[in-house]
Protein backbone atom coordinates (compact mmCIF):
# COMPACT_ATOMS: atom_id res chain seq x y z
CA UNK A 1 0.00 0.00 0.00
CA UNK A 2 1.05 3.16 -0.92
CA UNK A 3 0.94 4.97 2.49
CA UNK A 4 2.31 8.49 1.62
CA UNK A 5 -0.32 8.83 -0.86
CA UNK A 6 -2.93 8.12 1.65
CA UNK A 7 -1.23 10.82 3.87
CA UNK A 8 -1.66 13.08 1.09
CA UNK A 9 -5.18 12.42 0.13
CA UNK A 10 -6.33 12.65 4.19
CA UNK A 11 -4.19 16.08 4.75
CA UNK A 12 -5.76 17.75 1.53
CA UNK A 13 -9.36 16.05 2.62
CA UNK A 14 -8.84 17.49 6.48
CA UNK A 15 -6.68 20.43 5.23
CA UNK A 16 -4.48 19.79 7.86
CA UNK A 17 -1.25 17.90 9.09
CA UNK A 18 -1.26 14.25 9.35
CA UNK A 19 1.49 12.31 11.02
CA UNK A 20 2.79 8.73 11.25
CA UNK A 21 4.26 6.98 14.60
CA UNK A 22 4.83 3.68 16.07
CA UNK A 23 3.06 2.60 18.98
CA UNK A 24 6.41 3.29 21.15
CA UNK A 25 5.61 7.44 20.08
CA UNK A 26 8.45 8.11 17.17
CA UNK A 27 7.55 9.57 14.61
CA UNK A 28 7.91 7.69 11.27
CA UNK A 29 6.46 10.51 8.82
CA UNK A 30 4.49 14.06 8.53
CA UNK A 31 2.25 15.51 5.40
CA UNK A 32 0.95 18.59 5.14
CA UNK A 33 -0.33 19.58 1.99
CA UNK A 34 -0.97 22.92 3.54
CA UNK A 35 2.00 25.73 2.81
CA UNK A 36 0.31 27.98 6.16
CA UNK A 37 0.42 25.10 8.41
CA UNK A 38 4.27 23.94 8.27
CA UNK A 39 4.93 25.56 11.40
CA UNK A 40 1.95 24.61 13.24
CA UNK A 41 3.95 21.46 15.07
CA UNK A 42 6.17 24.09 16.61
CA UNK A 43 3.45 25.93 17.79
CA UNK A 44 2.24 22.39 19.89
CA UNK A 45 2.84 21.92 23.47
CA UNK A 46 5.19 18.75 24.16
CA UNK A 47 2.93 16.88 26.42
CA UNK A 48 0.63 16.86 23.46
CA UNK A 49 1.60 14.54 21.25
CA UNK A 50 2.19 11.85 23.89
CA UNK A 51 -1.24 12.38 25.50
CA UNK A 52 -2.61 11.86 22.03
CA UNK A 53 -0.90 8.62 21.24
CA UNK A 54 -1.92 7.22 24.53
CA UNK A 55 -5.55 7.62 23.79
CA UNK A 56 -5.40 5.84 20.58
CA UNK A 57 -7.52 2.43 20.91
CA UNK A 58 -7.46 -0.27 18.50
CA UNK A 59 -11.35 -1.09 18.44
CA UNK A 60 -12.37 2.50 16.61
CA UNK A 61 -10.91 5.96 15.99
CA UNK A 62 -10.29 8.53 18.43
CA UNK A 63 -11.09 11.79 18.64
CA UNK A 64 -9.85 14.14 21.24
CA UNK A 65 -11.14 18.10 21.76
CA UNK A 66 -10.73 20.37 23.89
CA UNK A 67 -13.41 23.24 25.25
CA UNK A 68 -12.64 25.71 22.24
CA UNK A 69 -13.10 22.69 20.07
CA UNK A 70 -9.64 22.09 18.84
CA UNK A 71 -9.72 18.16 17.53
CA UNK A 72 -7.45 15.73 16.82
CA UNK A 73 -7.95 11.81 15.33
CA UNK A 74 -5.82 9.36 16.19
CA UNK A 75 -6.38 5.78 14.17
CA UNK A 76 -4.31 2.32 14.89
CA UNK A 77 -3.04 0.94 11.69
CA UNK A 78 -1.42 -2.21 12.27
CA UNK A 79 1.63 -1.50 14.50
CA UNK A 80 1.67 2.01 13.76
CA UNK A 81 -0.77 5.19 14.95
CA UNK A 82 -1.90 7.99 12.25
CA UNK A 83 -1.91 11.33 14.34
CA UNK A 84 -4.94 14.31 12.17
CA UNK A 85 -5.43 17.36 13.18
CA UNK A 86 -5.36 20.01 14.37
CA UNK A 87 -9.08 21.11 13.07
CA UNK A 88 -11.71 22.88 14.48
CA UNK A 89 -15.30 21.68 15.16
CA UNK A 90 -18.06 22.93 15.70
CA UNK A 91 -19.64 23.71 19.46
CA UNK A 92 -22.38 21.65 21.58
CA UNK A 93 -20.85 18.27 21.32
CA UNK A 94 -18.90 16.82 24.54
CA UNK A 95 -16.21 13.87 23.45
CA UNK A 96 -15.00 10.96 26.14
CA UNK A 97 -11.35 12.39 25.29
CA UNK A 98 -11.10 15.86 26.21
CA UNK A 99 -7.65 17.66 25.90
CA UNK A 100 -6.61 19.61 29.07
CA UNK A 101 -5.99 23.46 28.33
CA UNK A 102 -2.48 23.08 29.23
CA UNK A 103 -2.11 20.88 26.24
CA UNK A 104 -4.72 23.12 23.93
CA UNK A 105 -3.43 24.69 20.55
CA UNK A 106 -2.49 28.55 21.27
CA UNK A 107 -4.74 31.14 20.21
CA UNK A 108 -3.22 32.71 17.00
CA UNK A 109 -2.64 29.23 15.41
CA UNK A 110 -6.72 28.43 15.37
CA UNK A 111 -7.74 30.97 12.66
CA UNK A 112 -5.99 28.93 10.25
CA UNK A 113 -7.44 25.91 11.22
CA UNK A 114 -10.06 24.02 9.04
CA UNK A 115 -13.47 24.12 9.89
CA UNK A 116 -15.25 20.84 9.58
CA UNK A 117 -17.68 18.38 11.38
CA UNK A 118 -17.49 15.09 13.71
CA UNK A 119 -18.48 12.91 10.78
CA UNK A 120 -16.13 14.10 8.45
CA UNK A 121 -12.98 14.02 10.74
CA UNK A 122 -14.56 10.15 12.21
CA UNK A 123 -15.37 9.43 8.00
CA UNK A 124 -11.60 10.36 7.65
CA UNK A 125 -10.05 8.47 10.38
CA UNK A 126 -12.46 5.09 9.46
CA UNK A 127 -10.68 5.11 6.18
CA UNK A 128 -7.43 4.76 8.08
CA UNK A 129 -8.82 2.23 10.42
CA UNK A 130 -10.66 -0.10 8.31
CA UNK A 131 -8.02 -0.49 5.70
CA UNK A 132 -5.81 -1.79 8.23
CA UNK A 133 -8.55 -3.97 10.13
CA UNK A 134 -10.40 -6.93 9.07
CA UNK A 135 -13.90 -6.20 10.53
CA UNK A 136 -15.23 -3.33 9.07
CA UNK A 137 -16.75 -0.39 11.79
CA UNK A 138 -19.49 1.60 10.38
CA UNK A 139 -19.62 5.75 10.95
CA UNK A 140 -22.90 5.08 13.62
CA UNK A 141 -20.34 2.78 16.09
CA UNK A 142 -17.58 5.22 15.74
CA UNK A 143 -19.63 7.68 16.65
CA UNK A 144 -21.42 6.54 18.99
CA UNK A 145 -17.98 5.56 20.76
CA UNK A 146 -16.84 8.58 20.49
CA UNK A 147 -19.54 11.50 21.13
CA UNK A 148 -21.68 9.52 24.00
CA UNK A 149 -19.94 9.10 27.05
CA UNK A 150 -21.17 6.24 29.27
CA UNK A 151 -21.89 8.44 31.92
CA UNK A 152 -24.23 10.29 29.97
CA UNK A 153 -25.82 7.10 28.88
CA UNK A 154 -26.60 6.14 32.04
CA UNK A 155 -28.11 9.39 33.18
CA UNK A 156 -30.38 9.19 30.77
CA UNK A 157 -31.62 5.50 32.12
CA UNK A 158 -31.38 6.74 35.53
CA UNK A 159 -33.83 9.93 34.67
CA UNK A 160 -36.16 7.58 32.77
CA UNK A 161 -36.36 5.26 35.56
CA UNK A 162 -37.44 7.94 38.24
CA UNK A 163 -39.71 9.56 35.65
CA UNK A 164 -41.58 6.06 35.53
CA UNK A 165 -41.42 5.36 39.40
CA UNK A 166 -43.01 9.15 39.74
CA UNK A 167 -45.54 8.77 37.63
CA UNK A 168 -46.56 5.22 38.98
CA UNK A 169 -47.02 6.89 42.11
CA UNK A 170 -49.30 9.90 41.17
CA UNK A 171 -50.97 7.58 38.96
CA UNK A 172 -50.19 9.65 36.30
CA UNK A 173 -50.43 9.35 32.41
CA UNK A 174 -49.45 10.34 29.12
CA UNK A 175 -51.57 11.51 26.52
CA UNK A 176 -53.25 8.81 24.88
CA UNK A 177 -51.60 7.75 21.32
CA UNK A 178 -54.99 6.68 19.38
CA UNK A 179 -55.64 11.03 20.48
CA UNK A 180 -51.98 11.29 18.28
CA UNK A 181 -53.28 9.52 15.73
CA UNK A 182 -56.63 10.93 14.86
CA UNK A 183 -55.02 14.02 15.10
CA UNK A 184 -53.00 13.61 12.44
CA UNK A 185 -54.88 11.58 10.74
CA UNK A 186 -57.10 14.85 10.59
CA UNK A 187 -53.90 16.84 8.96
CA UNK A 188 -53.27 13.49 6.44
CA UNK A 189 -57.33 13.68 5.06
CA UNK A 190 -57.47 17.43 5.18
CA UNK A 191 -60.34 17.00 7.30
CA UNK A 192 -60.28 20.76 9.56
CA UNK A 193 -63.31 19.66 11.49
CA UNK A 194 -62.24 16.34 12.89
CA UNK A 195 -58.47 18.34 13.63
CA UNK A 196 -60.60 21.20 15.88
CA UNK A 197 -63.13 17.90 17.48
CA UNK A 198 -59.45 16.35 18.24
CA UNK A 199 -57.89 19.30 20.02
CA UNK A 200 -61.31 19.57 21.84
CA UNK A 201 -61.34 16.11 23.39
CA UNK A 202 -60.85 15.13 27.48
CA UNK A 203 -58.87 12.40 28.02
CA UNK A 204 -57.20 10.68 31.40
CA UNK A 205 -53.32 11.89 30.60
CA UNK A 206 -51.26 15.09 30.31
CA UNK A 207 -48.39 15.98 27.78
CA UNK A 208 -44.97 14.71 29.09
CA UNK A 209 -42.68 17.35 30.52
CA UNK A 210 -39.91 18.46 27.91
CA UNK A 211 -38.05 20.73 29.96
CA UNK A 212 -38.23 21.99 33.16
CA UNK A 213 -38.52 25.69 32.06
CA UNK A 214 -42.02 26.65 31.10
CA UNK A 215 -41.26 28.47 27.41
CA UNK A 216 -38.67 25.69 26.58
CA UNK A 217 -41.51 23.10 27.43
CA UNK A 218 -43.90 24.84 25.58
CA UNK A 219 -41.32 25.62 22.57
CA UNK A 220 -40.53 21.99 22.18
CA UNK A 221 -43.86 21.23 22.21
CA UNK A 222 -44.76 23.13 19.79
CA UNK A 223 -41.60 22.22 17.40
CA UNK A 224 -43.05 18.36 17.87
CA UNK A 225 -46.17 19.95 16.53
CA UNK A 226 -44.77 21.40 13.42
CA UNK A 227 -42.83 18.06 12.54
CA UNK A 228 -45.21 15.69 13.23
CA UNK A 229 -47.50 18.13 11.15
CA UNK A 230 -45.37 18.46 8.51
CA UNK A 231 -45.05 14.70 8.17
CA UNK A 232 -48.97 13.91 7.90
CA UNK A 233 -49.39 16.80 5.54
CA UNK A 234 -46.61 14.86 3.07
CA UNK A 235 -48.60 11.91 3.30
CA UNK A 236 -51.94 13.72 2.50
CA UNK A 237 -49.96 14.99 -0.95
CA UNK A 238 -48.36 18.36 0.13
CA UNK A 239 -45.00 18.81 -1.89
CA UNK A 240 -42.12 18.25 0.74
CA UNK A 241 -40.57 21.15 0.10
CA UNK A 242 -43.88 23.57 0.92
CA UNK A 243 -43.83 21.31 3.87
CA UNK A 244 -40.84 21.85 5.42
CA UNK A 245 -40.02 25.43 3.93
CA UNK A 246 -43.05 25.98 6.39
CA UNK A 247 -41.83 23.99 8.95
CA UNK A 248 -38.90 26.06 9.04
CA UNK A 249 -41.06 29.18 9.29
CA UNK A 250 -43.13 28.04 12.42
CA UNK A 251 -40.48 26.45 14.37
CA UNK A 252 -38.04 29.89 13.51
CA UNK A 253 -41.18 31.72 15.26
CA UNK A 254 -41.75 29.62 17.89
CA UNK A 255 -38.03 30.17 18.76
CA UNK A 256 -38.49 33.31 19.42
CA UNK A 257 -41.81 33.31 21.36
CA UNK A 258 -41.63 34.96 24.47
CA UNK A 259 -44.41 32.82 26.60
CA UNK A 260 -45.55 29.40 26.64
CA UNK A 261 -48.96 30.40 25.24
CA UNK A 262 -47.91 31.95 22.39
CA UNK A 263 -45.37 28.63 21.23
CA UNK A 264 -47.77 26.32 21.81
CA UNK A 265 -49.97 28.32 19.87
CA UNK A 266 -48.09 28.24 16.99
CA UNK A 267 -47.95 24.94 16.66
CA UNK A 268 -51.51 24.59 16.62
CA UNK A 269 -51.66 27.16 14.03
CA UNK A 270 -49.11 24.99 11.79
CA UNK A 271 -51.25 21.72 12.28
CA UNK A 272 -53.78 24.16 11.08
CA UNK A 273 -52.23 25.57 7.86
CA UNK A 274 -51.18 21.76 6.88
CA UNK A 275 -54.75 20.90 6.97
CA UNK A 276 -55.97 23.79 4.56
CA UNK A 277 -53.34 22.96 2.49
CA UNK A 278 -54.14 19.35 2.28
CA UNK A 279 -57.69 20.34 2.38
CA UNK A 280 -57.01 22.41 -0.81
CA UNK A 281 -55.59 19.51 -2.77
CA UNK A 282 -58.28 16.97 -2.69
CA UNK A 283 -60.85 19.72 -3.66
CA UNK A 284 -58.72 20.55 -6.39
CA UNK A 285 -58.41 16.38 -7.35
CA UNK A 286 -62.04 15.91 -6.58
CA UNK A 287 -62.70 18.87 -9.24
CA UNK A 288 -60.85 17.65 -11.89
CA UNK A 289 -62.27 14.03 -11.54
CA UNK A 290 -65.39 15.28 -10.96
CA UNK A 291 -65.56 16.86 -15.01
CA UNK A 292 -65.33 13.91 -17.09
CA UNK A 293 -65.73 10.01 -15.94
CA UNK A 294 -62.52 8.86 -15.20
CA UNK A 295 -60.31 6.60 -17.75
CA UNK A 296 -57.49 4.31 -16.35
CA UNK A 297 -55.25 5.42 -18.80
CA UNK A 298 -55.77 9.08 -18.09
CA UNK A 299 -55.82 8.78 -14.41
CA UNK A 300 -52.20 6.76 -14.92
CA UNK A 301 -51.33 9.54 -17.26
CA UNK A 302 -52.34 12.83 -14.71
CA UNK A 303 -50.61 10.61 -11.80
CA UNK A 304 -47.29 10.42 -13.85
CA UNK A 305 -47.25 13.96 -14.52
CA UNK A 306 -48.16 15.38 -11.40
CA UNK A 307 -44.66 12.97 -10.14
CA UNK A 308 -42.28 14.15 -12.41
CA UNK A 309 -43.48 17.82 -12.15
CA UNK A 310 -39.72 18.76 -10.93
CA UNK A 311 -37.76 19.16 -14.28
CA UNK A 312 -38.24 19.11 -18.21
CA UNK A 313 -41.49 16.67 -19.36
CA UNK A 314 -42.72 16.04 -22.54
CA UNK A 315 -45.22 14.14 -24.41
CA UNK A 316 -43.12 11.06 -25.21
CA UNK A 317 -41.89 11.06 -22.30
CA UNK A 318 -45.11 10.19 -20.76
CA UNK A 319 -46.42 7.80 -23.38
CA UNK A 320 -43.04 5.65 -23.30
CA UNK A 321 -44.07 5.44 -19.74
CA UNK A 322 -47.44 4.42 -20.30
CA UNK A 323 -46.21 2.11 -22.97
CA UNK A 324 -48.56 3.78 -25.36
CA UNK A 325 -48.07 5.54 -28.69
CA UNK A 326 -47.50 9.49 -28.28
CA UNK A 327 -50.10 10.52 -30.51
CA UNK A 328 -53.04 8.05 -29.62
CA UNK A 329 -52.77 9.12 -25.80
CA UNK A 330 -52.66 12.84 -26.78
CA UNK A 331 -56.26 12.38 -29.17
CA UNK A 332 -57.03 10.31 -26.03
CA UNK A 333 -56.09 13.07 -23.43
CA UNK A 334 -57.91 16.01 -25.93
CA UNK A 335 -61.08 14.62 -25.85
CA UNK A 336 -60.97 13.64 -22.42
CA UNK A 337 -59.82 16.77 -20.59
CA UNK A 338 -60.23 19.69 -23.02
CA UNK A 339 -56.43 20.30 -23.13
CA UNK A 340 -53.27 19.02 -24.66
CA UNK A 341 -51.03 16.93 -22.54
CA UNK A 342 -48.51 20.07 -22.70
CA UNK A 343 -51.11 22.78 -21.85
CA UNK A 344 -51.69 19.95 -19.05
CA UNK A 345 -48.10 19.49 -17.76
CA UNK A 346 -47.67 23.56 -17.56
CA UNK A 347 -51.18 24.15 -15.89
CA UNK A 348 -49.97 21.63 -12.78
CA UNK A 349 -46.35 23.40 -13.27
CA UNK A 350 -48.01 27.10 -12.57
CA UNK A 351 -49.99 25.34 -9.77
CA UNK A 352 -46.84 24.31 -7.70
CA UNK A 353 -45.17 27.56 -8.70
CA UNK A 354 -47.76 29.41 -6.77
CA UNK A 355 -47.30 27.30 -3.58
CA UNK A 356 -43.81 27.69 -4.03
CA UNK A 357 -44.15 31.45 -4.40
CA UNK A 358 -46.71 31.45 -1.70
CA UNK A 359 -44.97 29.12 1.25
CA UNK A 360 -41.12 28.96 0.01
CA UNK A 361 -38.42 31.65 0.41
CA UNK A 362 -36.96 29.89 -3.12
CA UNK A 363 -35.87 32.44 -5.40
CA UNK A 364 -37.34 32.95 -8.84
CA UNK A 365 -34.44 31.66 -11.03
CA UNK A 366 -34.38 28.10 -8.19
CA UNK A 367 -37.91 28.02 -8.95
CA UNK A 368 -37.56 27.86 -13.09
CA UNK A 369 -34.33 25.68 -12.65
CA UNK A 370 -36.77 23.18 -10.04
CA UNK A 371 -39.57 22.79 -12.22
CA UNK A 372 -37.50 22.38 -15.92
CA UNK A 373 -38.05 25.92 -17.73
CA UNK A 374 -35.54 27.35 -19.66
CA UNK A 375 -35.24 30.63 -17.55
CA UNK A 376 -36.69 32.58 -15.35
CA UNK A 377 -37.97 35.13 -17.72
CA UNK A 378 -39.91 32.33 -19.53
CA UNK A 379 -41.30 31.02 -16.28
CA UNK A 380 -42.82 34.70 -15.78
CA UNK A 381 -44.14 34.89 -19.59
CA UNK A 382 -45.49 31.71 -19.08
CA UNK A 383 -46.68 32.57 -15.61
CA UNK A 384 -47.93 35.62 -16.13
CA UNK A 385 -50.04 34.37 -18.95
CA UNK A 386 -51.72 32.11 -16.69
CA UNK A 387 -52.33 34.13 -13.85
CA UNK A 388 -52.30 37.85 -14.70
CA UNK A 389 -49.64 38.81 -12.40
CA UNK A 390 -45.91 38.65 -12.48
CA UNK A 391 -43.89 35.72 -10.02
CA UNK A 392 -43.43 39.39 -8.12
CA UNK A 393 -46.18 40.24 -7.72
CA UNK A 394 -48.18 37.32 -6.65
CA UNK A 395 -45.51 36.66 -4.23
CA UNK A 396 -45.97 40.00 -3.03
CA UNK A 397 -49.59 39.21 -2.57
CA UNK A 398 -49.91 35.51 -1.51
CA UNK A 399 -47.02 34.68 0.10
CA UNK A 400 -46.69 33.75 3.48
CA UNK A 401 -45.22 36.98 5.22
CA UNK A 402 -42.17 35.77 7.01
CA UNK A 403 -40.76 34.44 3.56
CA UNK A 404 -41.63 37.61 1.50
CA UNK A 405 -39.29 39.34 3.95
CA UNK A 406 -36.38 36.94 3.69
CA UNK A 407 -36.41 35.63 -0.17
CA UNK A 408 -34.23 38.53 -0.98
CA UNK A 409 -35.09 37.76 -4.81
CA UNK A 410 -33.57 39.64 -7.79
CA UNK A 411 -36.49 41.80 -9.52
Amino acid sequence: MNITYLMQYLSRQLHTIVRRYTRQGELLETVCERVDLTAQPESESAELLPFLLQTAEDACPVLSADDHSIAYATAVAGAEIFLMGPVLLPGGTRYKHRLPETLSVPEEQRLLLYHCTPYVLLKESLLVHNLFHNSILSLNQASELNCLEQAEASEVQKNFTDIVFRNQEASSRHNPYDQEIRELSSIENGDVAQLTKSWEEDYIGRVGTLAKDPLRHCQNLGIVLVTLGARAAIRGGVIPDIAFSLSDSYINQIEEAKNPEAAFSLGRKAEYQYTVLVKELKEQREARSSEHPPDSRISRCKDYICSHLHGKLSTSDVAKELYMNASYLSDLFKKEEGITISEYILQEKIRLVKNMLTYSRYSYSAIANYLGFTSQSYLGKRFKQATGLTLHQYREKYGVKEFTEKSGEAR
